[in-house]
């Protein structure tokens, strides 16, 4: 039988493998705790990278479609800067192409008053209203203005 040492000794000795095994419980449970907690902190070292990554790749995108809509916009008022100095021009040319028919309108008024002048002095000179050819004027014959024109001096002398 055993004697009460022996129980006792029993007894501790069960006591210390009771608290060997439950100190390598509390170990493994330290150890599978800090595995978790690293692991757990990979994880969120890993979700703040990809959301760092997202808002770089976000920044890019919004830079990029930023200078997108400059470059369109500016695109868009050179073409209506381009508009507006092509009529510009056009008003130009249009302004200068009415200027010159005023001087030739205004020289062709000259002449024919310089004409109907020219006509009022040789009704004097021949004492009737002389009608030229292209008035209805010359006569039976077809003549030509300056046949005609020689024909009333002939007259006139």
């Amino acid at each position: 039988m055993s004697t009460p040492d022996d129980v006792a000794k029993e007894v501790i000795d069960q006591a210390a493998a009771d608290k060997a095994v439950a100190d390598k419980a509390s170990a493994d449970q330290a150890t599978t705790d800090k595995a978790a907690a690293d692991k757990a902190a990979a994880n969120q070292a890993a979700a703040d990278k990809a959301a760092a990554d997202k808002a770089v790749s976000d920044k890019a995108a919004a830079d990029q479609a930023a200078a997108d809509k400059a470059s369109a916009d500016k695109a868009s008022a050179d073409k209506v800067a381009a508009d507006k100095a092509a009529a510009d021009k056009v008003v130009a040319d249009l302004t200068g192409e009415r200027d010159i028919l005023k001087t030739e309108r205004d020289t062709l008024k000259t002449e024919r008053d310089a004409l109907k002048a020219e006509v009022e002095k040789m009704e004097k000179l021949t004492g009737k209203a002389a009608k030229p050819p292209a008035a209805g004027g010359g006569g039976e014959k077809k003549l030509t203005a300056d046949e005609w024109l020689a024909e009333e001096l002939k007259k006139g002398k």
